[in-house]
Formats: C-alpha cells, sequence, structure tokens
C-alpha cells in the first residue's frame, strides 16, 4: 500500500489524463464539425478508463511471488498501444490527427511529470529504487522538456524543430520501456530478477497501477501521433513551396 495523498494524487492525475483525452477529441471533432467523433472516441475513452480502474480496484493486475504467468500488466500496455498504432492505417484518423496543431500533442506530454510520484512512493519505503529511481526521474525528464519542444515547434517550425521532436520522442518512449522493464523485473513473480529483499508489489496494485495499465499506453500512443504527425508537416512543406 502506498501512502493517501500518493493514492489520491495518482488516481486525479489518471482521471485527468482521460479528461485531457476526451478535451482532445472534442477540439478536433468541433473543428472538423463531426460530432460523432466524440461521441465515439469520448466513450472509449471512458470505457477504457473505466475498465482499467475497476480492475485495478478487483486486484487483477497483482502478483505474488509464486506467480508463475507473466504480470497481466503486460497485455494492458500492448494492446492499446498496437490499437492506437493500427489505427494510423485508416485515413480518416490520419486526417482527425493531422487537426491537432503537433505542438500541442507534444506539449500535453507535460503530464509526465507525474511520474515524481514514482520518487515519492520510494521516499516513503513503497517503492524499490530499482523501479522508482529511473521510472521517475526519467518520466520527469521528458514531462519537462514537453513544452520546451512544443516551443521549439511553434518558433521554428516543423521543418527546423524535427530534430528536437524526434531526440524528444526517442527519449520519451526509451523511458517508458525502461519503466516498464524495471518493473516488470522487479514485481514479484517468477520472473523477478531485481529488488528480490524489497519486492515492488505497489506497481501491480491499485492505485499505482493506474499509470502503467493507462498512463503508459496513452504516451507511446502520443508518440507515435507526434512522429506520424510530424511526417505528415514535414511532407506538406515542399508542395506547399511548390504550389
Amino acid at each position: 500500500m502506498v501512502s493517501t495523498p500518493v493514492t489520491i494524487a495518482a488516481v486525479i492525475a489518471d482521471a485527468a489524463l482521460a479528461g485531457l483525452l476526451i478535451a482532445g477529441i472534442a477540439y478536433v471533432s468541433r473543428a472538423q464539425r463531426r460530432p460523432s467523433v466524440l461521441a465515439i472516441g469520448g466513450a472509449a475513452v471512458l470505457a477504457w478508463f473505466g475498465l482499467v480502474f475497476v480492475l485495478a480496484k478487483q486486484g487483477f493486475f497483482e502478483t505474488t511471488p509464486t506467480s508463475t504467468l507473466p504480470p497481466r500488466i503486460g497485455p494492458a500496455i500492448v494492446a492499446p498501444v498496437l490499437i492506437g498504432s493500427a489505427l494510423l492505417a485508416l485515413a480518416p484518423v490520419r486526417r482527425l490527427i493531422a487537426g491537432v496543431p503537433l505542438h500541442w500533442l507534444v506539449g500535453v506530454q507535460l503530464y509526465r511529470v507525474v511520474g515524481g510520484l514514482f520518487l515519492i512512493a520510494w521516499l516513503q519505503g513503497d517503492l524499490p529504487a530499482e523501479f522508482a529511481l529511473p521510472a521517475g526521474i526519467g518520466d520527469v525528464a521528458v514531462g519537462l522538456l514537453a513544452p520546451f519542444v512544443a516551443l521549439s515547434l511553434v518558433r521554428n517550425g516543423a521543418e527546423r524543430a524535427w530534430p528536437a521532436v524526434v531526440g524528444w520522442c526517442a527519449l520519451g518512449i526509451t523511458d517508458l520501456l525502461v519503466a516498464v522493464t524495471c518493473g516488470f523485473l522487479t514485481a514479484p513473480s517468477a520472473f523477478q530478477q531485481r529488488a528480490l529483499d524489497d519486492p515492488n508489489a505497489a506497481i501491480t496494485s491499485y492505485p499505482l497501477v493506474l499509470i502503467p495499465a493507462f498512463a503508459v499506453p496513452v504516451s507511446i500512443v502520443l508518440h507515435v501521433y507526434v512522429l506520424a504527425r510530424l511526417t505528415m508537416r514535414t511532407q506538406e512543406a515542399p508542395r506547399a513551396r511548390l504550389a
């Protein structure tokens, strides 16, 4: 168990992230005059967050030292990432993403500073350092860099800012992969290899499990969409000059 303040902060942060996603969908829906986008997209986000929340509260993702199966948190991360990325194959989805300012897609990941909760939980003795330090420091760094990269896009445009955007996305995705790997290796199960004297039970339990089960796949998909949107912008620029 983690402290009450950390519990409250984790729940509020994940719920706020769901709200941010719905707000973004609402913006696109209004800008493109397609109310069905908000109805479908908003319902999907609410259903996804609601399912993760209920499963987390019921202990569905929890692991024990005797667990012989891979942690259930794995499919909860991988499935949304695969589905979200696969949607890029649909032209209507690409048009919707093209309607979102690129710097918004970058700057919104300021929310990654919430990863600082891992550091707080570590200081309180609820998480092992082998997980909390790389995951927490990495998330905070990516989150703090997000507005600066977004500002670079505003000032310099996609053509000139793309190295910073790609570098930031690479850092952000790497951070998430490192965090997930450290979580897998430190959580109590037959696969645990690190923090053997201090198993990372909290990361597979409510409320902290909401972060890997919901916020992590959201973040990865946002990085994928940023790279896709950057590609669209850089492809549009030469055509604009020729027009």
